[in-house]
Order: C-alpha cells, then sequence, then structure tokens
C-alpha cells in the first residue's frame, strides 16, 4: 500500500483514477480552483502533483510542495510545467504519450469535413428555415484527393496523415523538422523541409505540433496570406501556435475559405474576440482528446505512473529522467 498525499489540480478525465489512487491508500484532495494560494497550501506534504491544463505549475508552486517526488501531466503536452525548474528540485515529470492518437485524428478530420460541408452553417439553417432559400449557390466542396499540409507529424500528426492518405486519397505534405524517418515512410507523406515552400500547395493546412519556442507563434499573417485563396484552417493542436487576430483577418478578407479551431490561446478567448462570433469559423471547446475511450485510458496511465513513481520505480514516461536519477533526486527508495 502506497502512503501520502496526491493532489489533483482540477479532476481527472474519469474516476477511475481517482478510485485507483485511493485504493492503493493514499489521500487524494481535489483543487477544483485557479488560485495559486490556494494549490501552494494545499500542496503541503503532498508526494505527487496531477495538474489539467490550462493550469500552470510554475517554480513558485513547485517551492511549496517540498516532498513533491512527482508531477503527472493530464495528456501529452508539458507546455504547462516548468520542466527545468521541476528538474533543479529532482522532482521527476510525468507525461501520456499516444493516447490522443486516436480522438484526436478523428476530431480533426470531422472538423475538417464539417468546414468543407459547411455542416453548422446547414444545421443552423434547417432550424430558422433559411438553408431552403440558399443552400442554390453554396460552396460545399469534397475532401477526397485534396492537398492537405500537415505541421507536427508526430503521434497526432502521423495517424491524421494515415486517415487521409488511405481513407481520403489526399496528398499529404507534412513540416516536422524532428519527425522520425520511419513514421514518414509508414503513412507515406512527403516531408517538406521549407514551411513556406509547403503552404502554398496546402489547401487545407493542418496544425498539431508540440508546442515549443520554435513553434510558439509559428502561424500568423504571414503564413495565411501564403496559403492558397480559399484554403482551410485546422488547429487541434496547440492554441499558441497560431495568430488567432490574424486568422479573423483571413477569414474576413476572403483569403481563408473556413477555420475549425479546438485550442485556443488565450484559453477561452475573451468574449469580445471577433472570432467568436465570424460564421466561417467552426469551434470546439477543447474537447478532440477527451473522448470516454481516452479519458479512461488518460486516467489510468495517471493513476499507474504516480503509483510507480512513490513505490520507487521509473514511471513509463518520464519526461525528464535525469531528476529521477540526479543528485537531488527525490525518488522513493525501493522496498
Amino acid at each position: 500500500m502506497a502512503e501520502g498525499k496526491v493532489v489533483l489540480w482540477r479532476s481527472m478525465y474519469h474516476p477511475e483514477g481517482h478510485q485507483m489512487l485511493a485504493e492503493a491508500g493514499l489521500d487524494v484532495v481535489i483543487v477544483d480552483s485557479t488560485n495559486v494560494d490556494e494549490i501552494k497550501q494545499v500542496l503541503h506534504g503532498a508526494r505527487a502533483l496531477w495538474v489539467r491544463t490550462p493550469e500552470r505549475v510554475t517554480a513558485e508552486i513547485l517551492d511549496s510542495g517540498t516532498e513533491l517526488a512527482v508531477v503527472s501531466t493530464s495528456g501529452f503536452g508539458t507546455d504547462n510545467i516548468d520542466i527545468p525548474a521541476a528538474t533543479e528540485r529532482g522532482i521527476l515529470v510525468v507525461n501520456h504519450q499516444g493516447f490522443g492518437r486516436v480522438p484526436v485524428s478523428e476530431h480533426t478530420i470531422m472538423m475538417m469535413l464539417a468546414s468543407a460541408k459547411q455542416l453548422v452553417w446547414g444545421d443552423r439553417g434547417v432550424r430558422d428555415g433559411s438553408a431552403w432559400s440558399n443552400r442554390s449557390g453554396l460552396q460545399i466542396s469534397e475532401l477526397e484527393g485534396k492537398t492537405v499540409g500537415i505541421v507536427g507529424l508526430g503521434y497526432i500528426g502521423s495517424e491524421i496523415a494515415r486517415k487521409l492518405k488511405y481513407g481520403f486519397n489526399c496528398r499529404v505534405l507534412a513540416y516536422d523538422p524532428y519527425v522520425n524517418p520511419r513514421v514518414v515512410r509508414l503513412v507515406d507523406a512527403e516531408i517538406v523541409k521549407d514551411l513556406h515552400a509547403m503552404l502554398p500547395e496546402c489547401q487545407f493546412l493542418v496544425l498539431v505540433p508540440e508546442l515549443t519556442p520554435e513553434t510558439r507563434g509559428l502561424i500568423g499573417a504571414k503564413e495565411l496570406a501564403a496559403l492558397p485563396k480559399g484554403a482551410i484552417v485546422v488547429n487541434t493542436g496547440r492554441g499558441q501556435v497560431l495568430d488567432f487576430d490574424a486568422l479573423n483577418d483571413a477569414l474576413v478578407n476572403g483569403q481563408l475559405f473556413a477555420a475549425a479551431i479546438d485550442a485556443y490561446f488565450p484559453e477561452p478567448l475573451p468574449a469580445e474576440h471577433p472570432l467568436l462570433r465570424n460564421p466561417k469559423a467552426t469551434l470546439s471547446p477543447h474537447i478532440a482528446g477527451t473522448t470516454v475511450e481516452a479519458s479512461l485510458q488518460l486516467a489510468r496511465s495517471a493513476a499507474d505512473q504516480i503509483l510507480a513513481a512513490l513505490s520507487g520505480t521509473l514511471p513509463a514516461f518520464p519526461v525528464n529522467k535525469v531528476a529521477w536519477d540526479g543528485p537531488k533526486s527525490r525518488r522513493p527508495k525501493c522496498t
């Protein structure tokens, strides 16, 4: 049986994760607040922290957890945790690799189709009766055979590429300077080394890169203007990759036919942001990866890795293994 306190900053995506921790003998405390002082207070004496985006684990917060051995993300991304600060303090950070592959790829293709087929317009038009008199001149296009540019060919991007290539006969271009060559061969994508060389060919542009200093702000007004007139942009990755003011401008001036967004920055967008009122935008509230199936898998993975770390065993997906092996490591001794 494990001992000690585990703090969950927001509830896990599925209650089975809570149950696994509690049944192992841990005291599970849920903090459902954005108040930093509250989380700092609750972290006193805690051995593990689970955090759900967009809450941010800063060095200041880590300093409050003087007994923390492990911090778990809620998914794959770790941009909401100060990794260098955790490493300096000997705190292991873990994430969850591969679990978003299926749900986010499905959601992405759904949004591509919804944009091309003007699904949201059609739904609203049928409900209020306006669709029947306005549908004759409607521009509805097919996804079959289109050229799609994907930024980021990791777990999710490669699955999107595979589905588009073999399900819709698309020509798939990909920009990812750090791509695994084996992945490229498996999904039969065309790697493009220069993003700006790829953009003019993309009838659809799909954004699913990991958030890094290189990808932050990667797509702005210049990049959107480089796309063919009438292109569709889909962002189901990280909001910070895309300039949302520039995106709205490109929709308004007709450069883009449509856009579909699941991840934003800031999140949520301010209520007055014009994108929220733009009929060319199809929006979802950052739910691409939170299917019932994936939520259960993520909760189990988080609980398993927390329990492993607190028993002195290296978890499955360490982000900063150097913290586990280093002289300041807080890992428990194996018994």
